[in-house]
């Protein structure tokens, strides 16, 4: 994704359109790289959010409530004092580039009619917002720069405003034919979409691919293999769409994650996965709201999963040490056979041997060797055997057991892990959080008893009028779905040995095919292995389920059930979800 000139292009002529001749309201400083500007004009209000922030640079109105710091800092009070109340003269966008010039005409402290500039640079880490007057001297910015972090460009208050440095490159909507041509004839063997890149200001990957398919070239093709004249003619139509403010706001969905947004219509991709907007402003905002949503998610769970890899890799390293000893306990025998033999032919037998060849008359007097200990005598040796002997026929309960145990742990801090990577609000992780803390590590859990928000439902799809489909979003919505909610005849799905889901499908008089087998795919979808083809799922009726004797959240045991392979189709589920 990116915020690149045709998105700023767009956003300053939306912007210009509602603003142009309003006033300037209350401003605030959410953060050090924030700027939030109250707009009005007539019946149109606003919250301009202005981020520098390095990896979401951006401007656009806001609809989110964001918290503020009760004490505003002094950049904050100063951009109040030159700003608030002003008139707004104009809105410009820089050439092509993502540079905005805001145009204020506010009163000073003689009374006196002024002017004040605000330049707003969405420049990845060299974002930054730039407050002027009207003779270009720089009163104040978001971010400080001296020469020890710039010895190219410096913004420091006092200094001249300059754009020198940051426009390097041709305007694209000013460029001829004769210029686009003899750019292509001067670069070499460049791919298609680096040459539209770096010789032209605004463009992003997302926009160079866009001009290459509508000029019917692989953007991956070098300039030398292509036909100019295509790639010209893609290039002004694709130019003439943004001169001529042709916009048509949307975005494009990987599952659930944004992964490309744009004013203009992205005919390089399908239809599927596309959302549209009415104004771009509300296509940003609904955006950067999702980003910021998942990058806060992401955070919050963050020391939660650090903690539960933790122990997921000290149990399944547990597991291992286990399981080795197990094969050595169910090897036992050999040591009985070494005591025995011992016994037997002591006199033969010296202290201070390191092994001895005798007959094993288990085994038809074949020669064994038994290793000894060059300390002890045979009858020692002997007694040491039989003591290993009898341990390890002790221990072949015991270490099941833990194992089982263990194996359970591992199942439980895999669901958990699960549930964390699917949560979509914070107070589901918080309530992951406390789940950990109570059924695993046995600790008190801080938020029990607490009042929380309500978090979201199962997710139910109507297949159709014979059939209903529930799915757990985490352990405490499967166990609730299976073991207090669920019928006896209703069919059961969950992903084989791994983490995932519980499906419910619930239907009228008999369960059919294509339902079943829709559910098992919303087994596998909603599970550890969603991106895996032939995914097995098992399934059974609700009777033969039972909780599971740890008691864990969501762990249950079943018996008669029968085992599908099937590939989750992700089109074909969102398009239900979408449905409903």
């Amino acid at each position: 994704m990116s915020y690149d000139g045709t998105m700023t292009r767009a956003v300053v002529w939306e912007l210009e359109q509602m603003f142009q001749g309003g006033k300037v309201g209350k401003i605030y400083q959410p953060s050090p790289d924030e700027l939030l500007i109250h707009l009005r004009r007539g019946e149109h209000r606003g919250a301009l959010l202005i981020s520098a922030s390095g990896n979401k640079a951006s401007m656009y109105l806001t609809t989110e409530k964001r918290e503020m710091p009760k004490t505003p800092s002094p950049l904050t009070m100063l951009f109040r004092k030159h700003l608030e109340s002003s008139t707004i003269l104009s809105v410009e966008q820089v050439e092509m580039d993502r540079v905005i010039h805001w145009t204020f005409e506010t009163v000073d402290e003689l009374f006196d009619r002024v002017k004040r500039h605000l330049y707003v640079e969405l420049m990845g880490r060299h974002s930054n917002v730039i407050l002027t007057n009207d003779e270009g001297i720089i009163l104040d910015a978001l971010k400080r720069v001296g020469p020890a972090m710039s010895r190219v460009r410096q913004v420091l208050p006092g200094m001249k405003y300059t754009l020198e440095g940051i426009i390097t490159k041709e305007n694209p909507l000013t460029v001829t034919e004769e210029e686009f041509l003899e750019h292509l004839d001067q670069s070499g063997a460049v791919s298609t979409k680096n040459f539209l890149i770096q010789n032209y200001m605004g463009l992003s990957p997302v926009s160079a691919r866009e001009i290459s398919f509508r000029s019917g070239i692989d953007e991956k093709m070098p300039i030398t293999s292509i036909e100019a004249q295509n790639l010209w003619r893609g290039f002004q139509n694709f130019m003439e769409e943004l001169r001529a403010h042709r916009y048509r706001p949307q975005s494009l969905k990987d599952g659930e994650k944004i992964v490309a947004f744009a004013a203009y219509p992205l005919t390089v991709y399908p239809e599927e996965g596309k959302s549209y907007y009415d104004r771009i402003n509300e296509l940003l905002d609904a955006t950067y709201h999702q980003q910021e949503h998942r990058d806060v998610l992401r955070q919050t769970g963050r020391d939660l999963m650090k903690n539960l890899e933790t122990h997921l890799e000290r149990a399944r390293k547990k597991q291992q040490k286990l399981s080795l000893e197990l094969r050595e306990s169910k090897d036992r025998d050999r040591f009985k056979v070494y005591a025995d033999v011992l016994s037997a032919n002591s006199y033969r037998v010296s202290r201070g041997d390191a092994e001895a060849v005798l007959e094993n008359f288990y085994q038809d007097m074949e020669p064994i060797t038994i290793p000894l200990d060059i300390r002890k005598d045979a009858i020692q040796n002997a007694a040491h055997y039989y003591k290993k002997y009898s341990k390890l026929k002790n221990a072949q309960e015991l270490i099941g057991q833990q194992m089982e145990e263990n194996r359970v742990n591992i199942q439980y801090l895999e669901s958990l892990l699960y549930a964390i990577d699917s949560a979509d609000t914070i107070e589901e992780i918080r309530e992951l959080k406390g789940e950990f803390r109570e059924n695993f590590l046995k600790k008190r859990n801080p938020q029990k008893g607490k009042k929380h928000r309500e978090t979201r439902g199962p997710i139910v799809i109507e297949f159709d009028d014979e059939h209903t489909i529930r799915i757990g979003r985490n352990n405490r919505q499967n166990e609730q779905l299976t073991l207090k909610e669920a019928r006896k005849n209703d069919l059961w799905f969950h992903v084989k040995s791994g983490a995932g889901s519980h499906v419910l499908l619930s239907y009228r008089d008999r369960p059919s095919e294509e339902a079943m087998i829709f559910a098992a795919q919303c087994a596998a979808y909603f599970s550890a292995m969603k991106n895996s083809a032939n995914v097995e799922v098992d399934y059974t009726f609700r009777r033969y389920i039972k909780r599971h004797p740890a008691n864990k959240p969501g762990l249950v045991l079943y018996t008669d059930f029968k085992t599908v392979a099937v590939t989750p189709k992700r089109e074909v589920i969102e398009k239900h979800l979408n449905q409903q």
